[in-house]
């Protein structure tokens, strides 16, 4: 291993670093200038620091399809032969489909969440592709019916009230939240923040070759719309909360929107959604310890009466986390897949 992967790999956060990304997790595309007096440190001091925390893969920007453009998702939880499973989530990973892979403890080996164009897409990967992987002894789909928290709900907690709120007003909104992008230009800025979600205006607008304004204002109308959703994740190690784990509940039809509003109230949980399928609501959370798995299990029945815990995973490693290949330590490799869209997919004007 050379000098500087080495020093990738024993590159740790300080202080700076995760009110950094604490802001960045609140305004992914913020500008330096803007979260500097914030901060407290210059504008280039804050570009170098997000560099090496890119560079080390400990946290990064992504720009998906937003909700607007997203079709249906399920998460699949697959049962394999344990000699199979690392191969069966290297292979899955490398589906479009499949936007994160968890190889897990528990009753079943892996967890998918997977994303497609359309329900005819979505059957099809989960009836014919899907079953006909070696190794695979069982697969259960739950369809997402109802986000309650989304992961880039997540805060790492670093910032002051005042601080989260200077950070707020840095968003920029749009004045004319409603005005039409072209949808070859859509596709385009889509294809590129996928992998850098902060990719400046001058690159896109010099990739796609029309003016920075026109980027601008496209990327704004984009987020205003909900057809572009940029977003923080970052290695579970290096947040504090290194324990990653599942719920499957099952919740009474008439309590589901009730608990699904107390769930919000609840920091640990990083993803909330009720679904359709053996178990109607799912949660995945990142906690400090596994002793905490059963502690916040005791918290979600005390505040969830009438709510059964029918299950629970605890995740041995994320091999794929939102397009982004993760390496065995979870860190980013560099290495990312798109998201499928409900949009035709016209050729880009540069590849």
């Amino acid at each position: 291993m050379s000098d500087a992967d080495e020093s990738r790999r024993d590159y740790d956060l300080d202080e700076l670093d995760r009110r950094l990304i604490h802001a960045l997790q609140i305004n992914p595309r913020a500008r330096w200038a803007a979260l500097a007096p914030i901060i407290g440190v210059d504008a280039v001091t804050l570009a170098r620091r997000w560099e090496r925390i890119v560079e080390a893969g400990i946290a990064w920007v992504s720009g998906h399809p937003g909700p607007e453009l997203r079709g249906p998702s399920a998460i699949v939880e697959i049962e394999a032969h344990p000699a199979a499973t690392l191969g069966l989530a290297q292979e899955i990973s490398a589906d479009s489909e499949a936007f994160t892979v968890d190889l897990t403890a528990g009753g079943r080996e892996m967890l998918v969440l997977v994303a497609t164009s359309s329900m005819d897409a979505l059957t099809e990967y989960l009836m014919t592709r899907v079953p006909a992987l070696d190794g695979i002894r069982a697969t259960r789909a739950h369809l997402f019916t109802s986000p309650f928290v989304d992961g880039g709900q997540w805060r790492l907690r670093s910032l002051s009230a005042e601080e989260i709120a200077a950070v707020e007003r840095t968003i920029e909104v749009t004045r004319s939240p409603r005005s039409r992008v072209d949808p070859q230009l859509e596709d385009q800025l889509l294809r590129l923040l996928g992998p850098d979600g902060r990719a400046t205006v001058a690159l896109l607008a010099r990739t796609v070759g029309v003016g920075q304004r026109r980027v601008r204002d496209a990327v704004a109308a984009m987020t205003a719309q909900g057809r572009l959703d940029t977003r923080l994740d970052m290695a579970k190690a290096q947040s504090g909360k290194p324990v990653h784990a599942w719920y499957f509940l099952r919740v009474p039809a008439a309590l589901v929107q009730r608990v699904g509003s107390v769930l919000t109230r609840i920091g640990e949980i990083r993803l909330a959604v009720s679904t359709v399928g053996q178990y109607n609501l799912i949660l995945a959370v990142w906690l400090q310890t596994l002793a905490d798995v059963q502690r916040l299990e005791a918290v979600l029945e005390e505040k969830l009466p009438g709510v059964t815990i029918a299950d629970r995973s605890v995740v041995l490693r994320t091999v794929k986390k939102e397009g982004h290949r993760l390496d065995t330590r979870g860190h980013a490799t560099g290495e990312f897949s798109p998201l499928l869209t409900n949009m035709p997919q016209p050729k880009p004007s540069f590849e």
